[in-house]
């Protein structure tokens, strides 16, 4: 499983070049269906750009595209600009309205790079974490002591009350050792442990979660 970072949310973010405007859409994206969407939506957005040039990184599938600018100079700076950052599942669309001064190549490039890069700065970076989600079962009377000892290494997703209460944890599968040997530790042995599933999860400093 294979731990990456990727951005959080859209951001958007302008630039203006010997008058023309380069306007770069970044996003977060799941899969290449959502990255052709954000392109498609782009597109349609700025219906009336000079051009609509993009690039996406979905872990082994890379797609980019220089819309009618020469080749070379719009779509493959926008992907050196994502893997420089060294991103995955993201997609960058950077619309260009011409303001009557070509720029060349070499400025071209420069100016879909410098503009992927600008936008980039702004985002919010999120680093996707190989993940534990495991549940519990504990006594009443282990409950408090327990949650106590687990604060700083497990969030806890879900609490279940019957006889006895099941906890539901979500922690960084690294400490997958550290979390049983709290559980054991806390409940004399006695706790139950269940379902164990792993996946890629944004987990931030707990103090964060507070």
């Amino acid at each position: 499983m294979k731990e990456y970072t990727t951005v959080k949310g859209e951001t958007v973010h302008e630039i203006v070049i010997e008058k023309s405007r380069f306007i770069a859409s970044v996003k977060g994206v799941e899969s290449v269906e959502e990255a052709t969407e954000f392109v498609n939506s782009k597109r349609k957005k700025f219906f009336d750009a000079t051009h609509n040039c993009y690039a996406y990184i979905v872990d082994d599938k890379i797609k980019y595209s220089d819309d009618g600018e020469p080749q070379g100079t719009a779509g493959m700076p926008i992907l050196e600009c994502i893997k420089n950052n060294a991103l995955n599942r993201v997609c960058v669309v950077v619309t260009r309205y011409f303001g009557g001064i070509k720029l060349g190549a070499g400025g071209l490039v420069r100016a879909y790079n410098g503009s992927c890069a600008e936008a980039l700065k702004l985002c919010e970076r999120v680093q996707m974490t190989d993940c534990t989600r495991l549940s519990v079962l504990v006594d009443y009377s282990q409950l408090k002591p327990l949650r106590r000892a687990l604060s700083a290494f497990a969030r806890e997703e879900n609490a279940v009350y019957s006889d006895k209460v099941e906890l539901v944890l979500l922690f960084p599968s690294v400490l997958s050792t550290t979390i049983t040997d709290i559980v054991t530790e806390n409940t004399l042995g006695k706790a139950q442990f269940g379902n164990t599933e792993r996946m890629l999860c944004h987990f931030p400093p707990l103090s964060q979660n507070k």
